[in-house]
């Protein structure tokens, strides 16, 4: 069965793409996901196969089951990363996966020649989009990154750590932490705090922090929509 997608420049050099079906978004994105930030380095970066991904993922993360399309529900991407993947010699490349990417790679760069990001989710899942569109403009927007990091100096050193020694055994890689963090407080504050209980000062402080970044992310969406009028 032919998988469907859909690919929409959403704002200005951000282009979502859209699959339906969970298993088949993941594996759509998966090995450009990989190649753009795996905790694993032997992949990150590198030309690698996708049976030697799926093994030593399954190790690490599924107790040796490959849980990947289960575990992620958003995909982003910049365009940079993109560009080098393309050009990048895979031994295995030839799934149909593979070719969606090339098509999904053409369709934006045959008319666009700025920075770009490309982010992926399902076609409902609201929450998982804006995320995503939180690292489009953490990367493609200087001014949003300036005023992201320095809101995010405002929050209390042992959370931010603790935060991101969390994030790094989910299977982020050290690289994407600020960007994570924040993506997290502004869309699904909860997934990070899932094992830790605040005490008045730490929530006071996260509590604030978050509301500042919402509101910077809020501002920032306004601005793009009135200049896409």
């Amino acid at each position: 069965m032919k998988v469907k997608y859909k690919l929409k420049e959403i704002y200005k050099g951000i282009f979502l793409v859209t699959i339906q079906d969970e298993y088949d978004l993941a594996m759509t994105f998966c090995r450009l996901q990989e190649f753009y930030e795996s905790p694993f380095k032997q992949v990150r970066g590198k030309s690698f196969g996708m049976d030697e991904f799926q093994r030593i993922y399954a190790k690490k993360f599924g107790h040796g089951v490959f849980t990947y399309p289960a575990d992620w529900a958003g995909f982003n991407v910049p365009g940079h990363i993109l560009n080098k993947f393309i050009n990048t010699t895979f031994m295995d490349w030839g799934s149909e996966y593979d070719f969606i990417m090339e098509d999904i790679y053409a369709k934006i760069t045959d008319h666009n020649k700025n920075p770009f990001y490309l982010i992926g989710a399902g076609p409902k899942d609201k929450d998982t989009i804006n995320h995503e569109i939180c690292h489009a403009l953490y990367y493609l927007d200087k001014d949003y990154k300036f005023r992201v990091d320095y809101i995010m100096s405002g929050l209390d050193a042992k959370l931010l750590n603790y935060f991101k020694s969390e994030l790094l055994n989910q299977g982020y890689s050290k690289g994407v932490l600020i960007d994570e963090v924040n993506a997290y407080m502004c869309f699904d504050s909860s997934y990070l705090l899932t094992s830790k209980k605040l005490n008045k000062h730490e929530k006071k402080n996260f509590d604030e922090v978050k509301t500042r970044l919402r509101g910077l992310f809020n501002s920032t969406i306004m601005v793009r929509k009135h200049l896409a009028k």
